[in-house]
């Protein structure tokens, strides 16, 4: 009877710790906030991140050299996205997408880390114009950001120059199938 007890114990003190640790605010760092700063320039943003754990599937190089498209942060190095692996390879995809998989749960987006005056977090889902983003997800000098508006969903990938200053260098859309 007393183990009995103690299961029923230990399986509700499990479940508590989870809602703690899952409901606490976690905040975005600093180096994730000179993402957002690249990214957040004016409109309405969600004012929590999004935190869909699907789209780590698309962080593999299969995939990303499957897509359409042309990549590149600066005119002298644009690249086709097929040719995604000579700038990262599939150990920093996978570590990227493990993280991805492994997010608590939504941060808080803080406006007074926000650069721009222009951009004005909200708390309703009350329109398709409205702005939302994951926390930037970052493995050594390179970061990924899921951006969706609407029905547009996009990857965001990122690299931290030899000054230390987030780029972006490459956008692939993901398409959403929809079926009616």
């Amino acid at each position: 009877m007393l183990i009995k007890k103690m299961k029923y114990l230990y399986f509700i003190m499990l479940f508590m710790n989870f809602g703690l640790l899952y409901g606490q605010d976690q905040e975005l760092t600093e180096e994730q906030y000179a993402i957002l700063n690249l990214e957040l320039l004016k409109g309405k943003v969600y004012e929590n991140t999004n935190f869909g754990y699907y789209w780590s599937n698309y962080l593999n190089l299969k995939w990303l050299s499957s897509q359409e498209g042309f990549c590149g942060y600066r005119e002298d190095a644009i690249f086709k996205t097929s040719e995604f692996s000579k700038y990262i390879d599939e150990e920093i995809l996978g570590s990227l997408s493990t993280i991805v998989t492994n997010e608590l749960g939504p941060k808080k987006i803080q406006s007074s880390k926000l650069e721009s005056l222009e951009v004005k977090l909200v708390s309703e889902y009350d329109s398709n114009m409205i702005r939302y983003v994951s926390a930037p997800i970052i493995k050594g000098d390179f970061a990924v950001m899921l951006d969706r508006v609407g029905w547009i969903e996009q990857i965001n990938f990122y690299k931290k120059t030899e000054e230390g200053v987030w780029e972006r260098f490459c956008e692939v859309y993901v398409l959403l199938m929809i079926v009616d």
